[in-house]
């Protein structure tokens, strides 16, 4: 890991609360996925994690969670020839999170952080919505996970179109 000079933090916690890094997420069975679907003593933390990003975007949209998939993102070390070693140092995760909104449209949340030394951008973390990067979604470090899924929300909320406009024709009493 790097030390992040204090110019290059955000003006911004990037948070609600500190209550926003306790939580704990639970998946229920009609979510496809590829990690356990509860947290249990010794799993991976970035598990609970990825939950996080389904469970509170979902929230966030006012969704219903369809799919959850995670990756870890593997190297080798630089020295390493790569015909003979296979990757094996972990830099990194990939998170794609579905979501079917209120309105019955698909939402693809990707979730992708690399660290250093071994990552190819350091630290490094970038969300993406429907493959578009949202405003404040590219950063050395990842924002609490509702307010990753409030930048979510905000971005859909710029990008849909407006309800029609029904005009409205007053008729003066006779």
């Amino acid at each position: 890991m790097t030390i992040t000079p204090l110019h290059l933090l955000p003006s911004h916690p990037r948070m609600f609360n500190m209550a926003d890094y306790h939580r704990s997420y639970v998946l229920y069975d009609g979510v496809e996925c590829n990690i356990p679907r509860w947290g249990r003593e010794g799993d991976f933390g970035l598990w609970n994690y990825a939950r996080g990003v389904l469970v509170e975007t979902s929230r966030a949209l006012r969704g219903t969670p369809v799919s959850l998939h995670y990756r870890d993102l593997l190297t080798r070390q630089p020295h390493e020839d790569p015909a003979a070693v296979p990757t094996h140092l972990p830099v990194g995760h990939e998170i794609a999170a579905v979501i079917r909104d209120p309105d019955g449209e698909l939402v693809t949340v990707v979730d992708h952080r690399e660290s250093a030394p071994y990552g190819a951008h350091g630290d490094f973390w970038r969300l993406t919505v429907n493959g578009i990067e949202p405003e404040d979604s590219l950063a050395l470090h990842p924002p609490s996970l509702p307010w990753m899924a409030n930048i979510v929300r905000w971005h859909l909320h710029q990008r849909r179109p407006l309800a029609p406009v029904i005009s409205i024709n007053r008729v003066k009493p006779a």
